[in-house]
């Protein structure tokens, strides 16, 4: 039986245990004035117990305190170790560049990342390290063992993978915001196969047929904007989504549908680089959600469009023939038909991640071009000059052929990509121990190749801090300029976006005349490449 009281800094313990021999049968009743500190230690004494609830004499405490000790050792030296192993990875054997820094345990340095990458600062967080440890540094950001490698020829190393010794290495959060059959959770011949599915449906000769509804969207979209101040990377994004979702989804532009869809794909793209811990308020679970929503509205527009494909009746069947991925539905992934969800997965991977990008290269632009009013006079100029040559002819859209002819906007769209960096780097897992200028990159550790330090090379573009559009008048070296990557990693909407993009500037500088209302001038990269606070224009017409 066993009574504790304690009162202020008093304590009364009253001790019998059962089972116990009469004549060692022990009956201690005390009560004293007691310190704080050794009330507590009185107290965590007592808490000790043995089977059936009894608890020990102090002789027992007094017996099992050298193991105590020795557990308390042991954890000591393990944590010790442990910090050893963290801050020693890799090295030994393994020649691994031997300079950088893995940051804290667990976290590395992902959360510096993050910040620099959220606030414009992500250049001189590269910038930094190269000057301290060399152009190739480890790291430890998204839960792994990292090497930072920032020079062209090592980022096409990595972008080519020439002996196929890595995988895809994209954050968790990315991966299940977007889903586990994203091209951005596949690898192998399903990756192949899916990528092939999506890059050939957006190259340009695939989109010459939908440059008619790309217009009419743009410019019924700007219609709104005369007399206004407008948030140009916002309203654009608007117009972005709707694009994209008739494009991959056959979703009118028009309908209540794609003004739902906006807000959501908004806070699932937040969600893609966050950290991936679902509890309510935290950004990845306002992230997973909306993707839940959105498969809310899109999985039964996918089975109208299955059930229309396969002959059955389907409110989609109109649409169904236009529909540019029919041949999605007949393929076998793990075996067996791919499902309705997989298939949104799919579909969903380039409107999730080409939301952003091209709305803040169409800011971004327009931010250059007002900071160098001799620019802006030189490109509309050139738009003007196309859209009398179209007037005569009767026609006021801008078709796919037309770009040819939009020259200096082209450059400066180049311009942009270059200096701003729409797409920051790639990230890719080492399938196996990867040898590369005497160096050996282990197993599982990530390569992450930050594309912001290849464009920024002033050995290839002389002043690179300037914005000069000129430094494109000649076709750009593809082995010095890859802003949507390469190879079978490139993105898949680099034709659509440049088709977009050079569509709304196109439209915007025939229609307006701007002044600035606000603009901070500053970016961030994370999640995507985005104008922090916005730019906030006030619209006139131009005529």
């Amino acid at each position: 039986m066993i009574k504790v009281q304690a009162r202020l800094r008093s304590i009364k313990c009253i001790v019998a245990p059962r089972n116990f021999r009469s004549e060692h049968k022990l009956v201690y009743t005390e009560t004293r004035p007691m310190p704080r500190k050794r009330l507590g230690h009185e107290l965590l004494s007592l808490i000790v117990r043995k089977e059936g609830g009894e608890m020990w004499t102090e002789e027992f405490m007094n017996a099992v305190q050298p193991t105590v000790t020795a557990l308390s050792v042991l954890c000591t030296v393990f944590i010790i170790r442990a910090l050893w192993n963290w801050q020693t990875a890799g090295l030994g054997f393994r020649s691994i560049p031997s300079k950088g820094s893995l940051g804290w345990p667990i976290v590395g340095e992902t959360l510096s990342l993050f910040r620099c990458a959220g606030d414009s600062t992500f250049e001189r967080w590269v910038g930094e390290r190269i000057q301290k440890y060399g152009t190739m540094f480890k790291s430890h950001v998204f839960l792994h063992p990292s090497i930072v490698m920032t020079t062209t020829e090592e980022v096409k190393f990595v972008l080519d993978d020439p002996h196929k010794q890595m995988r895809n290495g994209a954050p968790e959060s990315l991966k299940r915001v977007l889903g586990r059959s994203s091209i951005f959770a596949l690898d192998g011949k399903e990756y192949r196969d899916i990528y092939k599915f999506l890059n050939d449906s957006v190259l340009m000769p695939k989109l010459k047929p939908k440059t008619a509804e790309f217009n009419r969207l743009i410019r019924h979209s700007l219609s709104s904007w005369e007399g206004h101040t407008v948030d140009i990377p916002e309203a654009m994004q608007k117009i972005i989504v709707k694009i994209l979702t008739f494009n991959f989804f056959l979703i009118p532009w028009q309908g209540e549908t794609a003004d739902q869809i906006t807000p959501l794909i908004q806070t699932a793209v937040q969600g893609t680089t966050s950290v991936p811990i679902y509890f309510p308020g935290t950004t990845f679970y306002k992230a997973s959600n909306a993707r839940r929503k959105l498969d809310q509205i899109l999985l039964p527009i996918i089975r109208e469009l299955r059930s229309a494909e396969s002959g059955g009746s389907s409110n989609y069947a109109s649409l169904a023939e236009k529909f540019p991925f029919k041949n999605l539905f007949d393929y076998e992934m793990n075996g067996e038909s791919i499902s309705d969800a997989a298939v949104c997965d799919v579909l969903m991977t380039p409107i999730l991640t080409g939301s952003l990008g091209p709305s803040t290269v169409v800011a971004l632009a327009i931010y250059h071009l007002t900071e160098n009013p001799s620019m802006l006079q030189k490109a509309q100029a050139e738009v003007d000059q196309l859209r009398k040559q179209k007037e005569e002819l009767g026609e006021t859209d801008l078709s796919v052929s037309d770009l040819k002819d939009l020259k200096y906007l082209t450059q400066v769209y180049n311009e942009v990509l270059r200096i701003s960096t729409i797409i920051p780097g790639i990230v890719r897992l080492a399938n196996t121990d990867i040898h590369f200028n005497g160096n050996v990159i282990p197993k599982d550790w990530l390569m992450l190749t930050p594309f912001v330090m290849v464009h920024m090379d002033p050995e290839t573009y002389p002043d690179p801090s300037k914005f000069n559009p000129d430094r494109f008048e000649a076709p750009p070296n593809p082995g010095k300029f890859f802003p949507f990557g390469r190879g079978l990693r490139a993105c898949v909407g680099r034709d659509l976006t440049k088709l977009v993009v050079l569509m709304a500037l196109y439209h915007i500088l025939s229609d307006f005349t701007w002044d600035v209302v606000s603009c901070s001038g500053k970016l961030k990269y994370l999640p995507a490449l985005q104008m922090i606070g916005g730019y906030r224009l006030s619209i006139k017409s131009r005529t």
